[in-house]
């Protein structure tokens, strides 16, 4: 009964659908563009609908076979908090082996509005030169706004007060209630950077704390979690590919049995591409030796309450973008040089590859292999507190996967936009079994 109800659902859904469905708009014709667009950004940033709406000159399209030009667009953060947006134009079937690159930079005091209309000034110029190619440039008009003096004296260089140290300072909180839960949430971050081509130092600090409680059957327990967090790291570029530096950290946690644990490591890096490259390529190899200091709440499985241990660190890690999609993979290492058997390997892979015309796969997973929980308490924890997660337990790895299929087809234009009733267009979902 209930399978037949759904199947009569869908029918009348589907029915529905075609009878509204306006006759003048099957098989309309779009207006005349001079060439299509593929679009490949992600990100808080890619504000597509806008740039559809803003950019009318060409046809959008939500496939890349489709595109006569290919716009890959990356980005990185600056020194100064702002972002640095790159966007590469590839040429596509008629437009094949033209390429162009252009970037933007938006301020860290940049609006949202302000940032994406930036992007979209760069997309019309780096669109200009196609737009040369067609028939279409009979109706391209270009201006130029002559300089006046004040936008002169805006191309000197200004004096910064701060010589280039930035300053941040953040808290948030959350908090849930009812009757027989509740609990509360408090972090508050502060953060010290200062970014230029030859040095880079970035300090930060953070502190978190929860409280849960619970009441059943007449008695109430408080869990509480505090951890506190420090990093620092100072960075001396050597050349294009080779840089030398110092990270050190502090780390306070009651789920990890640590009282204190502090680190500091002298450490080098090469980069097989040229660090000008990160957006789009990077094979980082990272190697650090240095020492380890530890203080423990509880007494550990190793009878321990402090100890001091040399460390070493290793990492290597690649990523890469194209117009096929993404990849990134990376290995982290450390171990004791007083007991290698004491060690920690991080192995991670993720990747968002199209595999043919409308059919995509993106997947990502971690696997840590674990044998330096020397911090472990040697007092057996509640089965309260291994519910709950309150305390850290012994175990030899951790893992973490997720993978997604995604198909589409039909139309590639990717023109309009319509807000109307909220969404980008909705949808449907039917369950049967």
């Amino acid at each position: 009964m209930e399978i037949a109800l759904r199947r009569a659902f869908l029918g009348v859904a589907l029915t529905a659908i075609a009878l509204l469905m306006p006759r003048d708009a099957i098989g309309a014709q779009p207006a005349a563009r001079a060439f299509n667009v593929f679009l490949d950004c992600s990100g808080f940033f890619c504000d597509e609908e806008f740039f559809r709406t803003e950019i009318v000159s060409v046809n959008w399209v939500r496939e890349r076979t489709a595109a006569d030009v290919h716009v890959l667009a990356t980005s990185q953060r600056t020194g100064g908090g702002g972002t640095f947006f790159t966007l590469a134009f590839i040429g596509q079937h008629k437009f094949e082996g033209v390429s162009d690159t252009l970037s933007y930079v938006a301020p860290q005091s940049s609006t949202n509005d302000e940032t994406r209309r930036g992007l979209a000034r760069t997309l019309q110029l780096g669109l200009v030169r196609y737009l040369a190619r067609t028939s279409a440039a009979e109706r391209l008009a270009v201006t130029f706004t002559a300089a006046t003096n004040k936008d002169s004296s805006s191309t000197a260089p200004v004096r910064d007060p701060w010589n280039a140290w930035v300053f941040t300072l953040g808290s948030n909180g959350n908090g849930f209630r009812e009757e027989s839960y509740s609990s509360v949430y408090i972090n508050g971050q502060v953060a010290v950077n200062r970014v230029t081509d030859a040095w880079k130092t970035s300090v930060s600090a953070n502190e978190n704390y929860s409280e849960s409680r619970f009441s059943f059957g007449g008695t109430q327990s408080v869990f509480i979690q505090r951890s506190y967090f420090a990093s620092l790291l100072q960075v001396k570029s050597l050349d294009d590919h080779w840089s030398a530096g110092l990270k050190g950290s502090f780390t306070s946690s009651t789920y990890l049995n640590q009282r204190f644990s502090a680190r500091i490591t002298p450490a080098v890096e090469y980069d097989l591409f040229p660090y000008a490259d990160a957006t789009r390529r990077q094979l980082r190899f990272q190697y650090g030796v240095g020492v380890s200091s530890f203080s423990y709440y509880d007494t550990t499985l190793f009878n321990k309450l402090r100890e001091t241990l040399p460390v070493q660190l290793f990492s290597t890690a690649f990523s890469q973008r194209q117009t096929w999609g993404s990849v990134n993979a990376g290995v982290d290492a450390t171990s004791y040089l007083s007991d290698l058997a004491r060690r920690r390997i991080t192995y991670s892979l993720g990747a968002n590859v199209r595999i043919v015309k409308g059919l995509s796969v993106n997947f990502s997973g971690n696997y840590d292999a674990i044998h330096d929980q020397f911090y472990i308490p040697k007092e057996t924890i509640t089965r309260d507190d291994a519910l709950l997660r309150q305390t850290q337990q012994s175990t030899r790895f951790s893992q973490f996967f997720f993978v997604g299929l995604n198909y589409s087809f039909g139309s590639v234009l990717n023109n309009v936009v319509n807000p109307r009733f909220g969404g980008d267009g909705g949808g449907m979902m039917f369950f049967m079994q």
